[in-house]
């Protein structure tokens, strides 16, 4: 990576739609891409987004996506789902970027705790979420499985950002262009 942006002047953050659910299973294909990953179907990403309190926004320059976060909202929780960037992109911010829409979206629900979980070996998105303000509070043993049943089985850990505060330390020193 040459740490040129691939994003142009005019990227921009959008609410996501029943209309991308294609165009959403298509990136999903081309950024989850590491051994734990699983394939989302167009199908089963139109049954997240048709969850109450599911949302997402997706990350275009020039119209071209570059990445996505799917959060959901139920009463004072938040989690959020699935976020990625595409390969070419990362280590220039946008992830960071997304992740503030989604938390700042949470704070403005009403959200008291907003939960994630992340394959452990996946320390890019460790590092991030930690810059962000997440707290480790668990791990799931086993949690990720590949495509071949008898391939080995991934651990998950799982985070929490408590947003019962006005502005956490963490969010605050958070630089975008830095981040994941």
């Amino acid at each position: 990576m040459t740490g040129r942006s691939i994003i142009g002047r005019d990227a921009r953050i959008r609410p996501i739609g029943a209309y991308d659910v294609a165009l959403l299973a298509e990136l999903h294909k081309a950024i989850f891409t590491a051994p734990w990953d699983r394939p989302w179907s167009a199908e089963s990403l139109t049954q997240i987004l048709a969850m109450p309190g599911a949302r997402g926004w997706l990350l275009e320059s020039d119209s071209l996506p570059i990445g996505f976060v799917l959060a959901r909202f139920i009463m004072d929780e938040g989690e959020i789902l699935l976020t990625g960037i595409l390969p070419a992109a990362r280590e220039q911010g946008h992830g960071a970027r997304l992740m503030h829409t989604a938390i700042t979206a949470a704070r403005e629900a009403g959200i008291a705790k907003l939960f994630l979980e992340h394959a452990e070996l996946n320390s890019a998105a460790a590092r991030l979420y930690q810059r962000l303000g997440f707290v480790q509070i668990g791990r799931r043993p086993q949690y990720y499985s590949p495509h071949q049943s008898s391939a080995r089985r991934y651990d998950a850990a799982t985070r929490m950002l408590d947003l019962s505060a006005k502005e956490p330390a963490a969010m605050a020193r958070v630089d975008t262009r830095e981040s994941k």
